[in-house]
Order: C-alpha cells, then structure tokens, then sequence
C-alpha cells in the first residue's frame, strides 16, 4: 500500500515529466515553435483556464524572481530594457508549457503542431497572417506584429492592413484611450511606430491619461501635411507646432502608490457629503504628500531628471477622466512647476512631491463634486502624470514664454455684432499661462475675436491701460523660484520681439513700436499685442489649427498654447508649443429663446446687455444676493472670506433648489476687494451667476470666458451674466431686493452673523407665488430676469 505523500509525489512527478515532455516535443520544432505556443495560450485563454492579464501577471511575478536567483541585487538598475524582455519571453514559453502540460491531454498539444504543419502558405502569406486574438495578447507581441505589418511592402500591407488596424486600436485602447470617440479619430492617425515612440517614454504600466493622449491626438493631427487644405497648405502649417518634450507614469502607478501607503481607504471619499469631502482633503493631502513611490518608479524618475538635465519641468495630471467628451475637468486637478535646479537629490524630491500633490488633487472637493454634478462619480478615476519640459525662453535671469494662451475653435460670446463665432477666439498674456486660465487680481489678459482680431471689448486709452495685462508669471533662474512681477520691470526694450507684444503710452494716445527703443522708453511700454494680431500670418496660423482640429475632432476644441517668436523681419516666424486640446464642452444645440415684448418695471429684476450668453431658466425660488456697497466696506480681509464661506454653505443647503447669485465684482476672484473669493465647489448648485460692478466707479469685472473658472461654468450649466450699472440698457431692481426679507437664518441659522452682507431672498414668498425667469439671448445682446406665472421647463 502507498501512502498518501508518495502517492501526491508520484503525481507531481508525472505531471512534471508532462511539462518536460512538452518542452521537448517544441524543441523539434524550432521555427514553428513560437507560431505553435500561440496557439496553446489562445486555447488557454479560450477556455478559462487563465486570463491573458493574470497569465501576463504571473511571467512578470516569475520574472523577478529569476532576477533574484541569478544575483541581481538592483534587477531594474543593473538589467537592460532588451534583456528583461528576452526574460520575459523564455518565462512566457515555460509558463505556457506548465498550463498546456497540466490542463490538456497530450493530443491537444499534436491537435496544434498538425494545425501549424498543415498551414499551406508560403513564407510570404504566413507574414500577413494575424495568429493571436490581439485583445488578449501581450504588449510586446503586438509591437512586434504591428512593426512587421508596417515594414510590408504596399502590395503586401493592402493585404494585412485591416489586422494592422485591429492593432493599432487595441494598443490605443491600451496605451491612450478606451473612449469610443477618442479611439475613432486615433485609429486613423496613429501608426505602432506613433505608439512606440510613446512607449520609449512611459514610467510603470497603465494607460497615458486623457490630457496626454488629447495632446498627441492634436500634435499628429497637426503635423500631417498630406491632410492640410488649401489654406493650411500656404501657411505650412505642419512646419509651425509642436508639443513640449513630455514623459508620462502610467495611471496603474497611481495604484500602485495607493497600495503602498494605504491610502486605499480614500477611495470612498467621492461618496461622502460635501462638508466631509471639504473637511477632510487637507489632512489626505498631508498624507499622500508624505507618501512613498515603489522602488522601480523612483529608480526611473532619478533616469527621467539624469536624461534632461536641469530643465524646469511642469507635473501635470492626466486623468482617465479628463478630455472626455462631455466632461473637460478644467483646472480641476493639479499641476507643479519644478525649477529642477537643485542638486540630483533635491530635484527628485522635488519631483516625487509634485506627483504625489497631483494624485491627491483627485480628492479635493473642487473634483469630486464637479464629479458628481457631471455624473461621474462612479467611474473609476486613475490619474496619469504628465511631465514636460517647460516652454521658454531665457531673458537675463529670467525663463518664460513670450506669449502664452487658450483658444476656442468656437466663440461662446460676442461683444460686437461682427463678430463670427465660427472663427474662435483667444486669450493671451505674455509669460506663462496662468494669467491665462485664471481669474487673477487686478490683471487682464488680451481678448482675441479671430474674426475681427483688433476689435477689442474695450475702446479708448484710459480703458485699454486699464484693461492691460500689469503683471507677468515667469521662473526666476537665481533662485529657482516661480515668481509673479511687475511686467515693465521684467519686459525692457531690448527684449525680443517687443514691438509685437508691446505699444507706447504717449499719455493721450498708445502708440506702435516701430523702431528700436531707447532705454528711457522702458516705463512706458504698455502689454497690447497689437502688432501681433496686426499680423496676418500669426493670425492665419491659429485659425487654421483650431479649424483643422475641429474638422478632426467633429467637434469644436478649446487648446492651451505658448508662442515663440523667430528672429527676422518682416517675416517673422512663429512656432505654436500646443500644451492641450480637449472637446469645447460648451458647444451644443442652439435653443431659440424669446424675449418677452413687454415687462412691468415692478417685475423686472435684472436686465443687461453686455457679454449675454444663451439660453433660459425658469422657476428660480431664491436669489442669493450679496449686497456691493456693504461687502466693499466690510471691516475685514478676515471677514470677506467668511462671506464666501456663508455662500459655500447656502450652496449646499439649497442643493436641489433653482437659485442664482447675485455679488459684486468678479465672482472667484483671487483678491476679495474684487470679488467674493469662492470656488467651484462654492457655487457648482447655482444656475445663474451674476456679476454687478459699475462703470461709473471703474470697477467693471474682466470677461471671464476662456478661464478654467469660465469653463466650470459652462459644463455645469450654470450663465455667466455681468451687468455694468450705468451702462446702457443695465437693470439690477435693489428696490426689490433690499426691501424683501431676509430668509437667511431660516436656512442656515448658524449663519445669521452675516446677515447685513447676504440676502438670501424667497420669491415665491413676496411676489404672490410668482418664481424668476432669466431669458438670455445673445443674438439681441439682451437677457432679462423677471417675476412670471411660467413654470415653463429649464433650458441649458
């Protein structure tokens, strides 16, 4: 009688000696041997014995261990990229033996070499035979196929282009994107070898983000010269853009970064309240600041900075999430300059902390609650970094671009009736692009109507001073250190290509530069871009790439960009450095909104005729208003921002409730004698957001479109509508609203404080069961809000 244990042993061994048995019948077969294991992985895959991605799992798990035995004690520093994959291609066939051998008969294995010898092709027909599922296949094959396909002769890749394709879309499924839409236009512009180069630069595992892919998206878009129109053709348009020199972790990185912290106990966080998401974020940002990276991640990070050197870089996050169609996340998450001008260690630090800043930006409130007004708090967000060499160029100690900006393919507003939407607009400041994309304190960046590029919002020397970019956001070399300074201090007349960024101040008059200045001109030089919108080429350029990538895309984009001015004259040449592109949210059906003939003067509210958006709301209960006069005399910076504060808790006390706000001043602002200072997750449940300044004071608020601010507007489908008082047509009814009760305390009694400051106004209840109803339409250049009977549906 055998005992149990020789009995288990006498098993293993014959099992054994099957795996044996298996290797060795492969080895008669040496050329066919490779074609003969595909086989056997798609039957084991087929049949649900492994799947290719646990399969996958376990050559890697495999393969480190082998690193290991033979000695290596940094396996990722001391094994090159060719032989890790030679390892991992011996692992892969033993480990496809051990399953064969313990999972089939050994006729199945004769079932696959009878198959493979039978096969009557050529040498020539078996190169255009596809002999895997490429959706369960490992990357490394597919490059390999895919790189064979394209390396056919014409006649021959006629043949295998439609396996060639199914390629390309599942390494773009992998690598890219796995967004229907984003994948329809990538197939057609991407090439494997587009995708290895990508790959050349990828940290970790994991899909590149949706901002990265975009990017790449628009930069092959743009560079194609063979699909360039007429127009686009004259301009040499494909001569003219690039992106920056980028580097991408892959999203399953920011996985592996949760699981080593623990900080898996945060995924939850996108289901908790609004206060709770608010309350907690500064502590879990502490923690994932202070987190830990994996080994082989560090280790490739230390290449990233020994590789460029001591560039600046800036992090930036690449969300799964983000350029989705239907949902651009503007500005929602983080992105960190690095100066990289410390030693070896201290950049890396540096570097490390500022991934770590953008994977904890998935859980601040400004995210997750934009997240759950879009509907997407249940998808799964993997964040993705996106590194890239900042854009600039050095004046004196200085690093910074010439000019930078954001573009819309389409016009969201007019501010005159020539204006043509379809011909886009830009927002551009000198420097990075911060002032760009944000509301900034008492700064403005050039508004741009590509149609009529020196039309401007504002007419007049004393408002063209006034609405003159003052300050400039660039890198300071000495220290290392992001600075933001007076413009006539940094930019003098000896900077290149001056005369297309800057005019004279002749005091009653602004004045071209026409010539080479002298110094004591330097405190009169005024930030106005004229000459370079004066220039039909720089002007013909963003149209035709913002036309262009709209006729790809199907769709109208918004892009950040910087510009660098080539030396020569009168031909001067620019290079547009494209940072992002993305889907303009804002577009959609137009609706047709009509404004009432006639409105009682006792029941219209509100009424402006400047920069009016389009659409309608009905059925508004409540206005929230905060009162100009008294928050301009508040006693304290201290008590400014409790005033956001109260306006952050009426916004969530009054969540499932029509409401606008009424403030003064540019609402989120970054300085709160120009506005009350909130945020995103401050004001996401409002409808209508109105801003009230005054012509006659000189406190008109900026336009806001094309900021980040503006955008969580639009995609949240909340308006946008300044009234300037005293300004034709403007309307704000403060006998209505100072005379109606305060219902403040009613809502938030723990707020009753600030009641002198915010109103919050109950309409139903003064005006016989009557609700607000705001009609904007932009075409007339008019909106109104007024009392009505209407309970007429909500219009976005």
């Amino acid at each position: 009688m055998v005992d149990d244990r020789s009995a288990a042993g006498s098993a293993d061994y014959e099992q054994l000696h099957e795996v044996y048995g298996v290797h060795i019948r492969l080895a008669q077969y040496p050329i066919l041997a490779p074609r003969i294991r595909e086989l056997m992985r798609r039957e084991l895959f087929e049949k649900g014995i492994i799947t290719a991605q646990a399969f996958e799992a376990e050559v890697r798990q495999k393969a480190v261990l082998s690193q290991h035995r033979e000695g290596l004690a940094d396996p990722f520093g001391q094994e090159s990229e060719p032989t890790w994959n030679a390892r991992l291609a011996v692992i892969r066939d033993q480990l496809t033996d051990f399953y064969f051998a313990y999972n089939f008969p050994p006729d199945r294995l004769n079932d696959a070499i009878q198959r493979t010898l039978t096969e009557t092709t050529s040498p020539e027909e078996h190169a255009l035979i596809l002999s895997f599922n490429p959706e369960l296949a490992p990357m490394d094959l597919l490059f390999s196929q895919g790189l064979a396909y394209e390396a056919l002769p014409p006649e021959q890749l006629s043949q295998a282009r439609h396996h060639l394709r199914e390629i390309i879309v599942v390494l773009i499924k992998s690598m890219l994107s796995d967004q229907l839409e984003f994948v329809g236009i990538a197939k057609e512009i991407f090439s494997v070898r587009d995708l290895q180069e990508v790959r050349k630069h990828l940290i970790g595992r994991g899909k590149i983000g949706g901002k990265a892919a975009g990017l790449l998206l628009a930069q092959k878009i743009l560079q194609d010269a063979a699909s360039e129109n007429a127009a686009e053709h004259a301009l040499e348009l494909h001569r003219h853009v690039e992106i920056p020199d980028s580097y991408y972790i892959g999203a399953d990185v920011f996985y592996e970064f949760q699981m080593v912290n623990g900080f898996t106990r945060y995924m939850n966080q996108k289901y908790r309240t609004a206060s709770e998401i608010q309350t907690d974020y500064p502590g879990i940002r502490q923690a994932y600041v202070e987190g830990h990276f994996p080994p082989e991640i560090i280790l490739s990070l230390r290449r990233l900075l020994e590789e460029v050197g001591n560039v600046p870089l800036i992090v930036r996050s690449s969300s799964l999430l983000e350029v989705h169609f239907g949902a651009a996340l503007a500005g929602k998450y983080e992105s960190v300059f690095c100066p990289n001008q410390g030693t070896a260690q201290e950049n890396l630090d540096a570097l490390l902390r500022a991934v770590s800043k953008v994977y904890a930006s998935t859980l601040s409130p400004d995210a997750l609650l934009y997240r759950q007004r879009m509907g997407l708090v249940d998808y799964d967000e993997r964040m993705a970094v996106l590194i890239q060499k900042v854009v600039g160029t050095r004046y004196r100690h200085y690093l910074f671009p010439a000019i930078a900006g954001v573009g819309y393919s389409r016009n969201p507003f007019r501010w005159n009736p020539k204006i043509r939407r379809d011909d886009g607009f830009l927002r551009l400041v000198a420097g990075f692009g911060t002032r760009a994309v944000e509301r900034v304190a008492n700064d403005f960046p050039r508004i741009v109507a590509l149609s009529h590029p020196e039309l401007r919002p504002h007419v007049g020397s004393d408002r063209l001073r006034k609405y003159a970019q003052r300050y400039i956001d660039l890198l300071d070399l000495e220290d290392g250190q992001l600075k933001t300074l007076p413009a006539k201090e940094v930019i003098q007349a000896d900077y290149p290509g001056i005369r297309y960024l800057a005019s004279l101040d002749k005091g009653d008059y602004i004045a071209p530069i026409i010539a080479r200045l002298p110094r004591n001109e330097n405190g009169r030089l005024l930030l106005t871009f004229d000459q370079l919108l004066k220039d039909a080429e720089f002007i013909g350029l963003m149209r035709s790439i913002l036309e262009k990538l709209e006729r790809f895309h199907n769709w109208p984009v918004d892009i950040e960009f910087t510009v660098e001015i080539g030396q020569g004259y009168p031909d001067t040449d620019y290079t547009i450095h494209l940072l992002q592109c993305r889907p303009q949210i804002s577009h959609k059906e137009r609706l047709v909104v009509d404004i009432p003939d006639t409105i009682a003067a006792s029941d219209l509210i509100l009424q402006t005729t400047e920069l009016v958006p389009h659409g309608a709301v009905a059925g508004i209960r409540y206005i929230v208003y905060v009162r100009p006069d008294r928050y301009h005399h508040a006693s304290s910076y201290e008590l400014k921002l409790d005033i956001a504060r109260v306006i952050g808790r009426l916004n969530m006390r009054l969540a499932n409730t029509n409401f606008i706000l009424i403030g003064p001043g540019r609402w989120g602002s970054s300085d709160v004698d120009l506005g009350v200072k909130v945020t995103y997750a401050d004001i996401h449940n409002t409808r209508v957001l109105v801003e009230v300044s005054s012509a006659a004071e000189g406190t008109e608020a900026e336009p806001s479109y094309g900021t980040h601010f503006f955008q969580d507007l639009v995609e949240a489908g909340i308006y946008p509508l300044p009234i300037t008082l005293n300004n034709r047509g403007a309307v704000l009814n403060t006998k209505f609203l100072d005379g109606a009760p305060n219902v403040l305390t009613d809502l938030v009694p723990e707020m009753a404080a600030y009641s002198p400051y915010v109103q919050v106004i109950d309409i139903p209840a003064v005006a016989q069961g009557r609700t607000l109803q705001i009609i904007m339409n932009d075409e007339l250049e008019r909106a109104v809000g007024y009392l009505s009977t209407s309970r007429a549906a909500e219009q976005r």
